[in-house]
């Protein structure tokens, strides 16, 4: 069977078109599925493309149902096996005396063959198509133009994540403190282009080299407040981190014997305790990020 593609458009009808030209098939020869039919979006914003799958069709469906038949496999036949007759009953026989007995050969039956567990296999990683990446970059560039912050942009596929770097004179206003600005806008991102993506598709803003310097920097910290922790037995906390950020602490300490990390919180910003467990000790004042030295309570 044909490989499956993804192919785009402003409507439906466009996107039946690309497929037509690409595949140099009529549309009668393909097998077409439509997964999005687009909108316009709001304000130029949020605009979903018309996207369908298609693939070009092998052999007619009975054909192909007769040949699946033909290739089962048939159970090899089984030859009945024949009891032996049972003989008429004879007086009680001396036990003392030895007694002959014929053994007769059973042929045990054929075991139903039972069928072999179907494995959920999610199957090779689909790219997204050059299509899609160019509505990821567009819409990147609009959302910028409306804040009055218009950059250079780049998007690329690294490791089935979708990045878009933006570089500029307001890299600064665009990364906010302590990165919230830029959280927020990926936020947003991810949420207006969530169709436009495959699954198992990631996606990353990124300004200036401002999330890799962020993580060398929370590592670090991360180190130190692990150093005090086992100290004094006082439980450090880094407040207001993302996902991400949240992940790189826990796998920075999660071969550590002496200390435990655990998030606490709600919302998508939480706060990461960092401690030692065992018995509680006295709460002590002062000390920002320091609370009592006892184990935290689940999330």
């Amino acid at each position: 069977m044909a490989k499956e593609q993804d192919f785009y458009g402003s409507t439906v009808a466009d996107a039946i078109a690309n497929a037509c030209k690409e595949l140099t098939a009529s549309q009668e020869e393909l097998n077409i599925e439509v997964i999005e039919t687009g909108s316009p979006g709001i304000f130029g914003l949020c605009r979903k493309r018309a996207r369908i799958r298609a693939n070009r069709k092998t052999q007619p469906r009975a054909a192909a149902i007769s040949a699946a038949s033909v290739a089962l496999p048939t159970a090899e036949p089984i030859t009945p096996v024949k009891e032996p007759q049972k003989k008429k009953e004879r007086p009680a026989i001396d036990q003392k005396k030895p007694v002959k007995t014929q053994e007769v050969a059973v042929v045990p039956e054929p075991k139903a063959a039972t069928p072999a567990p179907i494995a959920e296999e999610l199957g090779p990683y689909v790219p997204p198509a050059p299509e899609a990446l160019e509505a990821v970059h567009q819409d990147v560039a609009k959302m910028l133009e409306l804040m009055g912050c218009s950059s250079t942009i780049t998007v690329e596929l690294e490791h089935q994540t979708v990045v878009c770097k933006i570089s500029g004179e307001h890299q600064e206003t665009l990364t906010g403190q302590e990165g919230r600005t830029l959280d927020s806008l990926q936020y947003l991102l991810r949420k207006m282009t969530s169709r436009l993506l495959p699954d198992r598709t990631k996606l990353m803003l990124e300004v200036g080299d401002y999330r890799e310097r962020r993580i060398e920097e929370l590592k670090k910290r991360v180190l130190e407040l692990a150093a005090k922790a086992r100290e004094d037995g006082m439980t450090q906390a880094i407040p207001a981190l993302n996902p991400s950020e949240r992940r790189e602490v826990h796998m920075l300490l999660q071969d550590d014997k002496e200390v435990r990390s655990r998030s606490v919180g709600e919302g998508l910003f939480k706060k990461v305790l960092i401690y030692k467990p065992g018995k509680k000790k006295p709460f002590r004042k002062g000390g920002k990020g320091q609370q009592s030295g006892g184990e935290p309570a689940e999330d």
